[in-house]
């Protein structure tokens, strides 16, 4: 009977660890080469992204095991998202799918084309730290969609305004990696390009209202 038992864990094990899914994960943060792993049983998605965070313009190329919940949807479909705050920009092409060691392609940095929108922005932190922010971003590649609202930053709120990418609306865990914690975040044009510490009042009943 113990060796039955045994033996039935052990091919248990072996079933699991043939299930398992394989992706690509890089050696540095340029993914000058990559290798083949076996994923955890918690991740069902393999992700490549490159990021582009300007300024300096630095960019870092990520592959690994991932969960579809934390893919920017659809699968097996490059894409773009962005968050440019005028004096600070984030921006990421992403592909995940599901499918072993389907990571393995290095995709292409995001656009930096001038796409002609323009938003009301914060100067610099100091202005966003204030509240008050009076300045203009031109954005860029796949941002669409101006973007308001508050996040926490020590304790305090801070104003955050610009341009995004539309997809990113009403994907809190992603802004709060971007922008900083409990984003309040407004998708759509405000009416002026003055913002100030007014839209923090109301920033966050607009955010329950569209949610």
């Amino acid at each position: 009977m113990k060796l039955l038992l045994l033996t039935v864990c052990l091919a248990s094990a072996l079933l699991r660890t043939a299930e398992a899914l394989r992706c690509h994960t890089c050696n540095d943060e340029i993914c000058s080469s990559s290798a083949s792993v076996n994923c955890p049983a918690t991740s069902n998605a393999c992700q490549t992204v490159t990021r582009v965070t300007s300024p300096p313009g630095t960019v870092t190329v990520v592959k690994n095991c991932s969960s579809v919940q934390n893919c920017t949807t659809p699968l097996t479909l490059e894409t773009e998202w962005s968050v440019n705050r005028g004096y600070r920009r984030e921006a990421f092409t992403q592909l995940c799918c599901v499918t072993d060691n389907c990571n393995m392609q290095t995709l292409a940095t995001p656009s930096t084309a001038v796409n002609g929108k323009l938003c009301p922005s914060c100067a610099n932190s100091t202005q966003s730290q204030a509240g008050s922010c009076d300045a203009t971003a031109s954005c860029l590649g796949a941002e669409d969609s101006c973007f308001s609202g508050n996040t926490t930053l020590n304790s305090r709120d801070v104003l955050n305004a610009g341009c995004l990418s539309r997809n990113l609306c009403g994907n809190v865990a992603a802004l709060k990696t971007l922008l900083g914690e409990n984003p309040r975040i407004v998708c759509g044009a405000p009416s002026s390009i003055s913002l100030s510490m007014a839209l923090l009042i109301c920033a966050p009943t607009a955010y329950k209202v569209l949610s």
